[in-house]
């Protein structure tokens, strides 16, 4: 009697099938390690001067004014001071109240008085420093930075409840979360976080921009950082310019490779004199050793 040998295609099917998965990851493994490291080169030819290893020093140092406005018709409601300390590999932002007194003048009025102009003068009296260059910061622009360069989870202490001005109540909640650029803004602009602390919303603003800073620009590539800064020369008010950037680029690149957590604040304290706040001689002195040493 005649038997037909059964088939077994479905083996081969199989098999093919199988070979060609181990293959595609196998491939893709190998794309990427080599993408990874065309992107390394990348860095460390960015990093490199006539063929040597690039290593910052103080020469690449700078402070700048940050200010914060709801928009462009409004006078800012947050200022600091970012220190980039090249030869530290460090980051140092100094928030200040709008109604610190520095110098004979609160930041405030400086701005009334000068704009931008007038507040790195103040700051400039004050802390003996050059401060030439800002940033002034819309609630669009700061929203869209934030969004383009990634999420950024914060601890918050305490829930916190505030009051919108069309009326509504918004809570910020305990623990930790996820901010997107939106949620990241509406933090760091609360007029009142329930503290009796009056410099409680420079601790924010400390914590949070360190927090955004260390978490999202470690390892930043030369692409991610042009990227950046091609958006804040070209949609956000500053009198800084791509030769401004290009001479510090590869000092940031080498500080945001070299250190997980680069970032830190300091916080000028003083007293309340009545509507000003009034940062003493000693904290003045910590800013100057902080901006110059």
């Amino acid at each position: 009697m005649n038997t037909k040998r059964r088939s077994n295609w479905y083996i081969y099917l199989i098999t093919f099938v199988v070979t060609g998965v181990i293959v595609f990851i196998i491939s893709q493994t190998l794309l990427g390690i080599y993408y990874s490291s065309q992107q390394a080169q990348k860095n460390t030819e960015s990093r490199q001067d006539n063929g040597a290893l690039f290593i910052p020093d103080a020469s690449y140092n700078f402070t700048m004014l940050i200010m914060i406005s709801e928009s462009v018709d409004k006078a800012p409601e947050r200022y600091m001071t970012l220190t980039y300390r090249a030869d530290n590999s460090e980051i140092i932002l100094m928030p200040y109240l709008k109604n610190s007194l520095i110098g004979g003048n609160t930041l405030q009025s400086a701005y009334d008085s000068g704009n931008a102009e007038g507040v790195m003068q103040t700051l400039n009296n004050g802390l003996e420093t050059n401060i030439s260059k800002y940033i002034r910061f819309t609630s669009a622009t700061l929203e869209e930075l934030f969004d383009m360069v990634g999420n950024t989870t914060l601890d918050v202490p305490k829930e916190i409840k505030y009051e919108n001005s069309d009326g509504t109540l918004d809570i910020v909640p305990k623990g930790s979360s996820s901010f997107s650029g939106a949620q990241m803004y509406q933090y760091l602009m609360i007029p009142d976080y329930g503290q009796k602390d009056v410099q409680y919303s420079c601790k924010v603003q400390g914590t949070a921009l360190s927090c955004f800073i260390n978490q999202n620009f470690r390892d930043v590539t030369a692409q991610e950082l042009d990227e950046y800064m091609k958006y804040i020369v070209g949609f956000v008010s500053t009198n800084i310019t791509e030769q401004d950037y290009t001479a510090k680029k590869a000092a940031l690149l080498y500080t945001f490779d070299a250190v997980d957590e680069a970032c830190d604040y300091y916080i000028p304290y003083g007293e309340k004199s009545g509507s000003d706040y009034v940062i003493t001689d000693e904290s003045i002195s910590s800013a100057k050793d902080k901006i110059k040493r």
